[in-house]
């Protein structure tokens, strides 16, 4: 059984014959004109290269600044060791001749990665007033020798870190709006369970074991409750479930298949895939349920919605002609952008926490992996580098306010 959102979708209906579904716009800038920075790192000779590295990496990919030589504005940073193998980097962060932030940052050497996006964080902030996702994680499923993991990364050359492990299938992680918890299916009973995972504690919680699949679970933007798909009964429909009350409301009422639910910044509509028509096709719906419309009418097939954290725009994954790839839309259904045009497998879409970035699994280096494209500069960045790996799901942004 293949885990990615798509086979979950697989596994309820026979998949739509393929079909070109034309020429589509490619993606374009979404946000402003980046911002040139000049980045200096001085100091501790071990480390400043290492620094220096993930430091304009950090500002390349921020989608709001980007290195550049002889800019107004400048980054400075001076590393300096210190007993017990810990440093000190010293940042200065100015614009237009004027210093506008010097701030300290010490921890031990191994911290050196987190203390640079701590930097890189506070530098965009300071410069745009806007939250950077240097520091932030991106969660995925990752499996080898028939062995399933929850795995989060974060944006540097640090290998991941395995949450939780298992020889059952886990698949559909999605990472609560406070960062505390996150949520996921994993077939351990034989039966698709919806589990909640502590990141502080390290503990993980079976919550929804209802007969069939608890799946694709999308949280509400107060982390109160998940728009969660069950197959009780025989037929997939979308439920609101609440795991305080442990109770369960019931959106869809249809009989064909309702799934992959992602609910607006506002909380007041769900985004969703379903079949009612033949095939799948991206739908919005009132948070009751009521006064469900079709959004998607350029592909034969179409899954796993992500509303953006702006509201403004929808992500999902389509059949073309060339495979699956990856497309936008405004939240109005217009304005079709396409996003991924390398590999034939590009899947599960996730926003970044600021709408800025967006993650994928893909196949364009031959195994299934997961990627970040930044959509002002249209960077992509590959996350993964071992086993096969998908269904991402990123961790809110640090704020530095």
């Amino acid at each position: 059984m293949r885990a990615a959102r798509r086979t979950v979708f697989a596994l309820l209906a026979a998949s739509a014959a393929l079909a070109s579904a034309g020429d589509f716009i490619p993606m374009t800038p979404i946000g402003a004109d980046l911002i040139p920075v000049e980045v200096s790192v001085e100091g501790e000779r071990s480390l400043v290269r290492a620094a220096e590295a993930q430091l304009r990496d950090d500002i390349d990919f921020s989608g709001l600044l980007t290195c550049a030589g002889d800019a107004e504005a400048g980054i400075e940073v001076e590393i300096e060791g210190l007993a017990g193998s810990r440093i000190r980097m010293t940042a200065t962060i100015r614009a237009a001749g004027e210093t506008i932030l010097t701030k300290e940052y010490t921890a031990a050497e191994s911290e050196l990665y987190p203390m640079v996006h701590a930097i890189a964080d506070d530098a965009v902030y300071a410069l745009t007033g806007e939250t950077g996702i240097a520091g932030t994680l991106i969660g995925f499923i990752s499996r080898s020798g028939g062995r399933y993991a929850l795995a989060t990364r974060g944006l540097d050359p640090r290998g991941p870190t395995y949450l939780l492990r298992d020889t059952s299938v886990i698949t559909t992680p999605a990472w609560s709006p406070d960062g505390s918890t996150i949520a996921f299916t994993a077939f351990r009973s034989d039966n698709g369970d919806l589990w909640l995972y502590g990141v502080r504690d390290g503990r993980a919680r079976r919550v929804l074991s209802r007969p069939g699949l608890n799946s694709t679970p999308a949280w509400t933007p107060d982390g109160r409750a998940l728009a969660v798909m069950l197959t009780e009964g025989g037929n997939a429909d979308i439920y609101l479930f609440d795991p305080a009350g442990e109770t369960l409301t019931r959106l869809t009422t249809r009989s064909s298949i309702e799934t992959s639910p992602s609910i607006s910044p506002t909380g007041q509509q769900v985004v969703f895939t379903s079949d009612r028509i033949g095939t799948p096709q991206i739908y919005v719906m009132d948070i009751t349920g009521a006064a469900a419309e079709r959004l998607s009418y350029a592909h034969p097939y179409c899954d796993s919605p992500a509303w953006s954290p702006r509201g403004d725009m929808i992500a999902y994954a389509a059949r073309t002609s060339g495979g699956i790839h990856i497309f936008v839309m405004k939240s109005d259904g217009t304005e079709v952008r396409q996003v991924t045009f390398d590999g034939t497998l590009n899947e599960d879409p996730v926003w970044g926490p600021t709408g800025r970035h967006l993650a994928f699994s893909s196949n364009r280096d031959g195994i299934r992996a997961i990627y970040a494209i930044e959509l002002n500069s249209l960077r992509v960045k590959r996350i993964t580098d071992s086993g096969e790996c998908y269904c991402p799901t990123w961790s809110p942004a640090v704020s530095t306010r």
